[in-house]
């Protein structure tokens, strides 16, 4: 036990997490993902996940999720999804899309309140989450968490959803202090707050690293405070090609190009699965540290562009 007051630093190296998912996340495991559809999704721990290849992964995360899925799917890593959106906002996520059309991967057909009630009954360290508002809707017929129970007080026919217990959550926001103190500055936070209390295990990865007294200073801007999390790593642009507001922009171009492809092989075009497996060869699979991955989407120049587009809006 540590000493009274001594705390434990929780900041470790980029290469040091991909060995702490490995350790952490098996196959067939529930993996969580944290942001929200094209914000502050933690795509350079999502791209070690690919990596490590790990296999029939069951996914769950906010209500609203895209990119970082469809590519999960894309190399082969997921067999169940619960997810109440998957969508690139202005198209439909390809791989997601073919590989329910195909049968490959069982996508639960869940709402977001099952999903939030999940996580929160598991935050609170209880099987279920009692919820009123299905009475009269069909969502109790298809979905697979939620189950019918009786109120032990009053009598009254209520809907329980099951405890969300994710074996690993993955998270990004853009500031945390090497004790583990995260800060999002902008986005969203209810879920990913739900997610880490939930969670068996929490790695986040942060755009920046903190010193202890600018989280002391203004202590309401902590998000999740340090006793959620279990290892805080420092990663510039980690959530491309996602936005992380407002230190940069959602790379629109990247994320389309990547659409495009995969689309292309949802569709059977000649040759449109190889192109997208060597594009997940080469910019996912290969690049062994964030610098490589950075460089091959033309690195310091598009970053700025993004970090200029942030802080114009």
């Amino acid at each position: 036990m540590s000493a009274p007051g001594k705390r434990r630093e929780k900041r470790i190296a980029a290469k040091d997490a991909g060995a702490l998912i490995a350790r952490t996340l098996a196959d067939g495991d529930l993996l969580a993902i944290g942001g929200l559809f094209k914000q502050g999704r933690p795509l350079a721990l999502v791209r070690e996940v690919i990596r490590l290849g790990r296999k029939k992964l069951k996914l769950v995360s906010s209500p609203g999720s895209g990119f970082d899925v469809d590519l999960l799917i894309a190399a082969g890593c997921v067999a169940e999804t619960f997810l109440p959106a998957v969508t690139l906002e202005d198209r439909m996520c390809p791989a997601f899309r073919g590989a329910v059309e195909a049968g490959t991967v069982t996508a639960h057909c869940v709402d977001a309140l099952s999903i939030v009630g999940g996580l929160l009954a598991a935050a609170n360290g209880v099987p279920f989450q009692p919820v009123a508002a299905w009475k009269g809707s069909d969502v109790p017929k298809h979905n697979p968490l939620v189950a019918p129970i009786t109120c032990p007080f009053t009598g009254e026919a209520l809907y329980a959803t099951r405890a969300i217990r994710p074996k690993l959550a993955l998270l990004h926001a853009q500031e945390a202090d090497a004790y583990g103190n995260v800060r999002h500055l902008a986005t969203m936070t209810y879920a990913d707050q739900l997610i880490a209390r939930a969670a068996e295990t929490v790695i986040v990865s942060v755009d920046r690293i903190v010193p202890p007294d600018e989280i002391i200073a203004r202590p309401r801007e902590t998000s999740i405070p340090c006793i959620y999390v279990d290892a805080v790593v420092e990663i510039p642009y980690g959530a491309h090609p996602t936005g992380s507001f407002p230190l940069y922009s959602i790379d629109e171009a990247y994320i389309e190009h990547y659409a495009d492809l995969a689309e292309a092989a949802r569709r059977g075009a000649d040759g449109a699965r190889e192109r997208l497996a060597d594009y997940i060869a080469a910019h996912v699979r290969a690049p062994a540290r964030q610098e490589d991955y950075l460089a091959l989407a033309d690195g310091t120049a598009r970053m700025r562009a993004l970090e200029e587009e942030a802080a114009s809006l």
